[in-house]
């Protein structure tokens, strides 16, 4: 194509937006690798991330289909310095297959299987990448995107150098309409596009961060798992030091609540016991339209989720709750965060194991009254093949056959294996699980 104003020669059509389509995906690409939070408080931005370098590959391979299909311009300098121009050209399309093809394959190796669905709708296969080969991508990932920064600058200092200070207006050849204005113009708001999402999520953290937050925690629990790895003295010191050094306000929080509860327990148990009733409790059947909700930590933000396929068994007298006998089990599949991938993940192995052990099963063993409609009760929880004491406090209102049911109680996923891996690294280790539904009596 020739411009009309100064007949200087241009790409063609298709050449010109593939490039400014991709110099726009790509800049939004880099910002959100360089900043996106590990861990799963960066789930989301993770997903967008695969989705635009999955683009970003595509796009590449259209653009060197159509150079090699059609003309492009004859180069306007010659010498070391065109050839310089030549190899950062090169090197940049190498750049743009690479580095998609990398975090492909990061994603393929990973210890943990995260699915990728592109934009949340289209499924991608994973590249059959060896687990072994994780690190080695990863880093080759991560250096080819300082590469791709570099090379992006030689970019546009090129672009300009021609334009401005040899005067040969080379913008106009990438621009659209043949003005040079729109070059510019598209230029500063790819660096805008990629400056904005830079700042808008904000630079990662240091690694350490999640270190002192997280790391050291599990793995004094891992070392508890395992008596052989470290000497039980050392592991003492260590979970002397991090009480000592590395205590979080959403853990106070959470040990608050056990504090009220087990201080709640104590006060029932002070209590005179109430006589038992005559006959058996009364049955009661859980209506539908509840709800079972859990609460978690996320980095210092709240990741909440939900129960979608859960029951009960429930025999109590409200007056005489001493005889109670209370059954809840949940189907672990049901979990929902409100996203696909995440449902899935839940369901794996690094969380529930829903497919090995599909229910979760709370029990009571004992229901004290706290007055005012407020109840405790003691139990256990079995979930992954573990069973732990549990308690539950839970509130009654209403009267005569029905009765309406709100509760909460303080599970310690660590306890039950809930939670494992880089993909738990941000999550508390308690979980605040809140129910309310109507009951009717049977």
């Amino acid at each position: 194509m020739i411009s009309s104003s100064d007949n200087l020669q241009q790409y063609s059509k298709g050449a010109i937006w593939l490039h400014w389509l991709i110099a726009f995906v790509l800049a939004a690409e880099i910002a959100i690798g360089f900043t996106m939070p590990e861990g799963v408080e960066g789930f989301q931005l993770f997903q967008l991330h695969k989705s635009l370098g999955i683009t970003v590959l595509v796009l590449t391979v259209l653009r060197l289909v159509w150079r090699f299909t059609h003309k492009r311009p004859a180069p306007i300098e010659g010498g070391a310095t065109g050839f310089l121009a030549k190899a950062v050209h090169v090197l940049f399309y190498a750049f743009l297959i690479l580095a998609p093809l990398s975090g492909w394959a990061v994603v393929s190796s990973a210890p943990i299987d995260v699915p990728t669905m592109l934009f949340g709708v289209v499924p991608w296969p994973h590249l059959p990448v060896a687990e072994s080969l994780n690190g080695t991508v990863a880093e080759a990932h991560e250096i080819l995107a300082f590469i791709g920064l570099a090379l992006f600058v030689l970019h546009v200092v090129g672009a300009l150098r021609h334009h401005y200070l040899l005067g040969d207006k080379l913008l106009a050849r990438m621009a659209p309409g043949g003005a040079p204005f729109w070059t510019l113009a598209l230029g500063t708001g790819v660096i805008a596009l990629g400056a904005a999402v830079f700042f808008a999520i904000g630079p990662r953290q240091e690694e350490h961060d999640h270190t002192t937050d997280h790391e050291e925690a599990g793995e004094a629990h891992e070392h508890r798992d395992d008596e052989n790895a470290i000497p039980a003295e050392e592991v003492a010191q260590e979970e002397a030091h991090d009480h000592g050094e590395h205590e979080h306000a959403d853990e106070e929080e959470a040990e608050e609540e056990i504090a009220e509860v087990e201080a709640v327990q104590e006060a029932s148990e002070a209590q005179a016991a109430a006589p038992e009733p005559a006959g058996p409790p009364p049955q009661w059947a859980i209506q539908p339209g509840g709800s079972l909700r859990f609460t978690v930590d996320n980095g210092g933000e709240a990741l909440n989720g939900s129960f979608g396929n859960w029951s009960g068994q429930i025999a109590m007298d409200p007056a005489n709750p001493q005889t109670a006998a209370i059954t809840i089990n949940v189907q672990l599949g049901s979990a929902s965060l409100g996203d696909a991938t995440q449902d899935g993940m839940l369901g794996g192995e690094d969380f529930f194991s829903a497919e090995t052990f599909p229910t979760a099963i709370w029990t009571s063993s004992s229901v004290t009254s706290q007055g005012d409609g407020n109840y405790l009760a003691n139990g256990t929880l079995t979930l992954k093949g573990v069973t732990a004491p549990q308690q539950i406090t839970f509130r009654l209102s209403g009267s005569g056959n029905s009765r309406a049911v709100t509760g909460r109680a303080v599970v310690n996923r660590n306890a039950f294996g809930v939670g494992i891996g880089d993909a738990a690294a941000s999550l508390g280790g308690n979980v605040t699980v809140s129910f309310s539904f109507d009951a009717v009596r049977q």
